[in-house]
């Protein structure tokens, strides 16, 4: 019996994190009193990605798909790295906020500018209008399975906030796998996993890269997600009997 599966992207698919990501820096330069335009949110991106590129631990294959962005809130100290790389990523986003506030000539505290920015983050949170609908007409005749890039810890917290955790009955992170996704490895991993006649009727996701190349490599169907066709449309791109 063939059971019919259906692969999903987290970021920008299910969830904003690029836009959560501008909309919480700027929260938290409103916060500081700092004028929070598109330039302002700008530099502290810029400076974000200073200090993530300039650390040479973030080749690590567990962090090695975490934008520098999204290093702003994430938890590295329970991650299975060698003490060292812990050390070396804590505190990242403090430091990154004072290179920020530096560039936009505030002596505003970075720490409690780290520790505001986790906090709007993280209740930003929440799913694109009508994706749960939409995940519950494919759990109709799908499994759902979540592949997403990045590590595991923030992954996973942003699965829990979302609220969508319990929809999906595989979750493939690329922290956990050890290889990115769109690697062959990666799509191995799941090919694994599809055991007892189960079978990829089609991969969604955003990026023509990463979703992309998982479902070149597995030879699935792909349904790319833009701001034309939104995770919504996805139930009626399946032909599944």
């Amino acid at each position: 019996m063939t059971r019919a599966v259906a692969i999903i992207d987290l970021d920008d698919c299910l969830i904003p994190d690029g836009t959560a990501a501008r909309a919480a820096v700027s929260a938290v330069l409103d916060e500081l009193s700092i004028a929070s335009g598109d330039q302002a949110v700008d530099t502290v991106l810029a400076a974000a990605r200073r200090e993530w590129r300039g650390n040479p631990h973030v080749a690590h294959r567990e962090v090695e798909r975490v934008a520098s962005w999204e290093a702003l809130w994430a938890d590295f100290h329970e991650l299975p790295m060698p003490e060292a790389t812990i050390r070396a990523l804590v505190g990242n986003d403090v430091r990154a906020w004072r290179l920020a506030l530096d560039d936009l000539g505030s002596s505003a505290d970075a720490a409690d500018a780290a520790l505001a920015f986790r906090r709007l983050r993280s209740e930003l949170v929440r799913p694109f209008p009508g994706v749960e609908s939409a995940l519950d007409s494919l759990r109709e005749r799908h499994e759902l399975w979540l592949a997403t890039d990045g590590c595991r810890s923030l992954q996973r917290a942003k699965l829990r906030l979302s609220g969508l955790a319990d929809r999906f009955q595989r979750v493939f992170v690329s922290g956990e796998v050890g290889h990115p996704k769109g690697t062959a490895e990666f799509t191995a991993a799941v090919r694994t996993a599809l055991t007892e006649g189960r079978t990829v009727c089609l991969v969604a996701g955003d990026s023509t890269t990463t979703d992309l190349l998982l479902a070149e490599t597995g030879g699935w169907p792909f349904v790319q997600i833009t701001d034309e066709v939104r995770f919504t449309d996805v139930p009626t791109y399946c032909r599944c009997p």
